[in-house]
């Protein structure tokens, strides 16, 4: 994303809320000879000041790449038990979160997700997610900040926690070592992210397209049981 531009949305990241502030704002969609915004409409940033939003007002939106990743893993003992624990973060990207995107695009025919249910449908109505509208082609449904979120998450990666039975008590049903444990990956993550998974943040046809997140798979959470037995 650091090397692609989009449009930027406004800072409030709101829409239009009536008629008055749209026609007051004269902003319009293309070209000079192009449709008005009107209410219900997205707040775009007009960067270059000419009323028009179109591909001069592209500007770079985020960063891809992480200011700071890093890992941390720690072993406690306690008698018998011992607790094994690997944390994981990553902080500072930006993932343009493409899957909610195409969710909420803005048009009638559209599946959505519950974000819609914000959207404006009278004069004003003040909120951040714009009218529905009856065409596929829309410009409330534009690339920009809108879709653009923090990535920073810190996971729990693994944890494994275990017992080891006394060996004075294993000595007398003849076994040399047993130890119980029970293991997980992927068990907690602490993120703003709204998508699935803020470490899968690449599109799943084009691996390589670091920052965008559209149809990958969230990593799978495991529990594994198990015992170490010595005869």
């Amino acid at each position: 994303m650091s090397q692609s531009a989009c449009f930027s949305a406004s800072a409030t990241g709101r829409v239009y809320a009536t008629s008055e502030e749209a026609k007051a704002a004269n902003i319009r969609d293309g070209s000079a000879s192009g449709p008005l915004y009107v209410a219900g409409d997205m707040i775009y940033v007009d960067t270059n000041g000419d009323g028009i939003i179109n591909d001069a007002d592209r500007s770079i939106i985020g960063n891809a790449k992480p200011r700071h990743i890093g890992g941390l893993t720690n072993t406690f003992s306690y008698k018998g038990f011992d607790l094994s624990v690997f944390l994981q973060w990553s902080y500072g990207n930006d993932i343009f979160n493409e899957t909610r995107e195409a969710s909420n695009r803005s048009f009638v025919y559209n599946a959505a997700t519950t974000e819609v249910l914000r959207s404006w449908r009278k004069e004003g109505d003040v909120t951040d997610v714009p009218r529905g509208t009856p065409s596929t082609i829309s410009r409330n449904g534009f690339a920009s900040s809108r879709w653009v979120e923090d990535g920073s998450y810190l996971r729990v990666k693994t944890a494994t926690l275990g017992y080891t039975f006394p060996a004075t008590l294993l000595k007398r049903i003849k076994i040399d070592n047993l130890r119980l444990y029970v293991s997980g990956q992927n068990l907690f993550t602490f993120t703003k992210y709204s998508g699935m998974d803020p470490e899968v943040n690449f599109r799943s046809t084009l691996p390589l397209l670091q920052g965008i997140d559209l149809g990958t798979y969230p990593l799978v959470r495991t529990i594994t049981f198990g015992l170490n037995l010595g005869l």
